[in-house]
C-alpha cells in the first residue's frame, strides 16, 4: 500500500502523474543542481513504490528532460539562452556549465570535395573543403556525433587542431581568424537507424535530434555542419520577452559562444 507523497493529489490524476508533475516544477526551479536522486531516494521523499517513481520518470526520460543511467544520478544537458549565440546552440558549453565534462574523438579530419556542401556555402562544387566527424562527449557517454565542413581556403589549419578537450570555434577564432557570429538552424526529431545508433551507442529506434546548422561570419557563409543528438541526454530552454514585440527578425549581435 503506497503512502501519502509530500504533493497534493490531483483526483484527476493517477498517483504517478501527479509525482510527475512535481518532479517536473522542481526541475524547472533547478532543485536538483547535482542531478537528479535515484529511485530509491525519491520512491522514499514521495512516499510511494519505487514502481510508481519508475512510471513518473519514465516520460520524462523519453522526453530528455532527464537522462537515465543505471546506478547514478540522472543528468540533463540543457540549452538554454545564455549557451546560445543568435540562433544556434553551444554544445560544449551546455555540457560543461552542467558540470560534466565535454570533450570529443576525432573520427575523422581531411580534405574533401562535396558539391552539396559547397552550394550552402555559395561555392563551386570543385571546392576542397575541410571535414571534421567527431563523436562529442558528456563525462564518459556518447552524446553527439558531429559533421563538419569549412572552406579549405581559410580553414585547414583546424585539421591539425587538437579537438579533443577545445571548442573548433576557438580554433577558428586563434588559428584562421574566423569569428562565427550569426547563423540558421533546423532541428528535426527522428530516429536512428543502425549505423546512427552505433555511433552513439544507443539502441536502433532511439530517439534522436537531428540539428543542420548554416553558420556565417561578416555575413558570409563559412560553416555547414550536421549533428546526430541523443534524445534522452539533450533539451532545450527558450525564453521569451517579458513585454510583448511585433513579429518580425530577430536581430541579435552577440558574439559566437564556444561550438
Amino acid at each position: 500500500m503506497e503512502g501519502t507523497p509530500h504533493v497534493v493529489r490531483d483526483s484527476e490524476l493517477s498517483l504517478w502523474q501527479t509525482v510527475q508533475n512535481d518532479l517536473r516544477l522542481r526541475i524547472e526551479r533547478d532543485e536538483f543542481p547535482s542531478g537528479v536522486p535515484g529511485e530509491m531516494a525519491l520512491a522514499r521523499d514521495y512516499n510511494v513504490s519505487r514502481s510508481t517513481i519508475r512510471a513518473a520518470l519514465a516520460p520524462l526520460r523519453r522526453a530528455g528532460i532527464i537522462s537515465a543511467h543505471r546506478g547514478r544520478m540522472s543528468t540533463v544537458v540543457n540549452v538554454s539562452d545564455e549557451q546560445r549565440y543568435g540562433p544556434v546552440y553551444s554544445l560544449f558549453a551546455a555540457v560543461e556549465n552542467t558540470g560534466m565534462t565535454q570533450r570529443s574523438k576525432v573520427n575523422t579530419a581531411e580534405l574533401r570535395t562535396d558539391g552539396d556542401v559547397s552550394a550552402r556555402l555559395g561555392l563551386s562544387a570543385d571546392t576542397e573543403l575541410v571535414f571534421i566527424r567527431r563523436t562529442r562527449f558528456a563525462d564518459a557517454d556518447v552524446i553527439a556525433v558531429d559533421d563538419v565542413w569549412l572552406p579549405a581556403g581559410v580553414a585547414s589549419p583546424a585539421l591539425e587542431a587538437d579537438l579533443g578537450h577545445t571548442a573548433l570555434y576557438q580554433v577558428l577564432r586563434d588559428q584562421c581568424g574566423i569569428t562565427l557570429n550569426a547563423g540558421q538552424e533546423t532541428l528535426h526529431a527522428t530516429t536512428t537507424n543502425n549505423e546512427q545508433s552505433r555511433l552513439l551507442d544507443c539502441d536502433p529506434g532511439a530517439a534522436v535530434f537531428f540539428i543542420e546548422r548554416l553558420g556565417t561570419a561578416g555575413g558570409k557563409p563559412v560553416e555547414w555542419r550536421e549533428t546526430l543528438i541523443r534524445g534522452d541526454r539533450f533539451t532545450v530552454t527558450t525564453s521569451y520577452p517579458s513585454t510583448p514585440v511585433e513579429d518580425g527578425p530577430a536581430k541579435d549581435g552577440s558574439a559566437a559562444a564556444d561550438d
